[in-house]
């Protein structure tokens, strides 16, 4: 059968109707932008991260929810190979098993864990491009250049987005800390004796 006039989406369809050759279709006119893709980011085993990338493509399909056109789905598919392969490529590290300290009292794991809440909070309010900036520097510990790769953008502009989050997040965080003092103040209020 020939699939010359389908377009991606109908391809797309046929393929979530049971239509295999319509996905080997979909997935062979995506294959370049693939290339293309992993090209500009590095040097080392695109046709690999091609692969894994198809293959994870194949396992997450159903999950596809149209909200995106089918290449951003397959492009973030592929930003995440990338970045699985980046890590993997690193040297290994013991983990540190220990999430707490055992002198940690109930009262400091409580405010530790209301600490995470707030920058959970403040990082989740900064808008996108900073956001992912930042949670690749600070929890997948990707370098400045790595982002840049990743991203497809320059040194320079990873370090304007990691300096401007930085300050959002802090600005954010004082804001909680004011509302936070509120609140303390009100419940001392409340159980100062002349309440009573």
């Amino acid at each position: 059968m020939s699939y010359e006039p389908y377009s991606e989406e109908m391809l797309l369809g046929a393929w979530r109707a049971g239509d295999r050759g319509a996905a080997d279709e979909l997935l062979r006119r995506c294959t370049p932008l693939l290339q293309s893709f992993f090209r500009q980011r590095t040097s080392q085993n695109v046709d690999e991260l091609v692969q894994r990338t198809l293959v994870a493509c194949l396992q997450a399909v159903d999950q596809f929810e149209g909200r995106a056109t089918f290449r951003s789905f397959l492009l973030g598919i592929a930003r995440n190979q990338f970045l699985m392969s980046l890590r993997s490529n690193r040297p290994s590290e013991q983990p540190n098993l220990l999430t707490t300290f055992p002198e940690d009292s109930p009262s400091q794991l409580v405010a530790s864990k209301e600490e995470l809440r707030i920058l959970v909070e403040a990082l989740n309010t900064t808008p996108s491009p900073f956001r992912e900036a930042l949670r690749m520097f600070y929890w997948d510990e990707l370098s400045v250049e790595e982002i840049a790769r990743v991203l497809a953008i320059s040194s320079g502009t990873v370090k304007s987005r990691l300096a401007r989050g930085r300050a959002m997040i802090r600005e954010r965080i004082m804001a909680a800390a004011r509302s936070r003092q509120d609140i303390v103040r009100k419940l001392l209020d409340w159980m100062s004796p002349g309440n009573s």
